[in-house]
């Protein structure tokens, strides 16, 4: 009965790690998608906290002030795509502490915006599943010259 219970620990445990993974990108597809009503779902109850860091700070504290945060920087990019790549995830009961690699490209109105950059995340474990607490967005790189190309709409 022994190696059962540390069988369904060790697959608890695979399963947080997944499930909080599978957060953050639903994050990028939410805003990749600029479907709003999709990233207000990701946000953990009571006063989640969303801040963007230098050179470019923003600061958010409630699910209404994430919301309108992300509604104004989405609307002044006609165009851009988040990528989130490899993370860490370190679990602790219900709460947890991640780092997700980040790349976004974006263009709005004379705007450019090529970016690297790292979120530190506060995640914890609510009824519906794993939510931000807190994430904090912190750039490694951000080169804000013109670039050429052509950009396309989400599909939906």
């Amino acid at each position: 009965m022994r190696d059962q219970a540390g069988l369904e620990t060790r697959l608890r445990a695979v399963e947080d790690q997944l499930e909080i993974q599978a957060l953050a990108a639903r994050f990028s597809d939410a805003v990749n998608e600029r479907n709003i009503d999709a990233f207000s779902q990701l946000w953990a109850s009571g006063n989640p906290i969303w801040e963007i860091g230098p050179p470019l700070n923003a600061r958010a504290e409630g699910l209404e002030a994430i919301v309108e945060l992300v509604r104004g920087l989405l609307l002044s990019q006609k165009y851009f795509m988040q990528l989130t790549h490899s993370g860490v995830v370190a679990i602790e009961g219900d709460r947890a502490i991640a780092r997700f690699i980040e790349r976004e490209h974006g263009k709005g109105d004379g705007t450019y915006y090529d970016c690297l950059a790292v979120y530190e995340d506060v995640v914890v474990r609510e009824q519906k599943g794993w939510r931000f607490r807190e994430r904090h967005y912190r750039y490694r790189f951000l080169d804000q010259e013109p670039f050429k190309g052509e950009a396309f709409p989400p599909s939906r």
